[in-house]
């Protein structure tokens, strides 16, 4: 463990030496963690989340809810949308603490660290989709730890494969203008959702921002 973590550890007074243990080396190969910490624990700003069923018909128009409250993989969606023509742009992989709403979504206390994850995903070269991801680190053991290393690959895939999985009704926001993560600015309002998926009842968040280029499917 490096010693401005172990230094970060100590001067709080918690679990956390424990924690680092096991996001900055592998518990299960000894290897290095394959991604690095981040200690931010507050955010400027975060979008207005509320569940689906409280979106009256008018807030939530017909032709929107269609595809926003599709219940099936949005990653198989979009490979059929795209012809094939799908990958994801990791922009950022890193342990941290979660946002306040995350965190009260996923059940994590104040100090629980996640796996958060965010990517585009594009269709023909263009993002359609922004997605950000907290996995806890409490749920990446056993079977699940293979979602520390997901690379490239597409986490909804992985989701949905999973036999035990079982998803959360959705929350939904309709975003302000601004800055979603470094380097993604919009200039418009777009429509959000995030759900928790369980996986053997351990919990995992995923939202999804839909981007101007996005095209809903058929």
């Amino acid at each position: 463990m490096s010693v401005a973590v172990h230094a970060f550890c100590r001067t709080r007074r918690t679990a956390y030496c424990a924690l680092c243990s096991c996001l900055n080396s592998d518990q299960y190969t000894g290897r290095s963690a394959l991604y690095p910490l981040q200690f931010r624990r507050y955010h400027s700003s975060e979008a207005n989340w509320r569940p689906a069923n409280q979106f009256a018909g008018a807030a939530l128009p017909h032709p929107v809810a269609r595809w926003l409250l599709d219940t099936g993989s949005l990653t198989a969606h979009l490979r059929r949308k795209s012809g094939g023509h799908f990958r994801v742009r990791v922009l950022s992989q890193q342990w941290g603490l979660p946002r306040l709403s995350e965190r009260r979504l996923l059940d994590m206390g104040d100090r629980e660290w996640g796996l958060i994850r965010e990517v585009l995903l594009c269709c023909h070269g263009e993002p359609w989709v922004f997605a950000r991801s907290v996995m806890p680190a409490s749920s990446l053991t056993g079977h699940l730890r293979r979602l520390r290393r997901l690379d490239s690959r597409p986490l909804g895939h992985l989701l949905f494969t999973d036999r035990s999985m079982r998803r959360v009704p959705y929350e939904i926001c309709r975003t302000a203008p601004g800055r979603l993560s470094e380097g993604v600015e919009v200039d418009e309002p777009l429509w959000g959702r995030r759900s928790c998926f369980l996986l053997r009842e351990r919990p995992i968040m995923v939202s999804e921002i839909f981007l101007p280029a996005f095209q809903a499917w058929d």
